[in-house]
């Protein structure tokens, strides 16, 4: 007996972890989506302070998390338009909370801080780099994919070089890097692997 529900036990923490590591990669082109448009932004902002553009970093930032937050709604659009349900198991629906938790936070705390021009103080950056830190280490747990945590550590890495530039407009285009590097990268390896698992 207890044998039998330890096996069922362990059969369900499987099935979670494959159904974790099934999220991940079926969002991954999410990853991708906002790791571009924030990274584009960073560049955005980094060429208006330069001079190499009149585009207003309000405008660019606007565009740059309202376009990749329509994407990511889409699906939630579909259901709601279409009355259908999202049949997700809890680990599929944990990670989905995680995620959109850290969005929401981030998207009030970058529009509070452009808003009340507390952005100018430098610690914007380093925050959401720590916050991705906190949800790549999370989802590395949850998914059984272990090097994601090391795309933890690089954010964190990451936080401490930003906090270090704070008052730098080279913050700009390592903020860009990171981007590109820590969240359209590791969006870019799970759609491979979701496509390598297709087949």
């Amino acid at each position: 007996m207890i044998e039998d529900r330890a096996r069922e036990d362990i059969a369900f923490i499987r099935h979670a972890i494959e159904e974790g590591g099934a999220y991940a990669t079926a969002r991954s082109p999410d990853m991708l989506v906002w790791g571009i448009a924030v990274a584009l932004g960073h560049l955005g902002v980094y060429a208006f302070v330069r001079g190499w553009s009149p585009i207003a970093p309000n405008t660019v930032w606007t565009v740059c998390i309202g376009l990749p937050w329509l994407y990511s709604l889409r699906r939630l659009f579909r259901r709601v338009i279409g009355n259908s349900s999202s049949p997700r198991g809890p680990m599929a629906l944990a990670l989905s909370m995680l995620w959109l938790g850290c969005g929401i936070f981030l998207t009030t705390i970058v529009v509070a801080a452009m808003w009340t021009g507390a952005n100018r103080e430098g610690w914007l950056d380093p925050i959401v780099a720590g916050v991705m830190g906190i949800a790549f280490f999370a989802t590395a747990w949850m998914t059984n994919l272990p090097w994601l945590r090391w795309i933890a550590v690089a954010w964190w890495l990451g936080e401490v070089a930003l906090f270090a530039l704070r008052h730098q407009v080279e913050v700009l285009p390592v903020s860009a890097a990171l981007m590109l590097l820590l969240l359209a990268g590791p969006g870019l390896v799970l759609l491979r692997r979701g496509a390598r698992l297709r087949r």
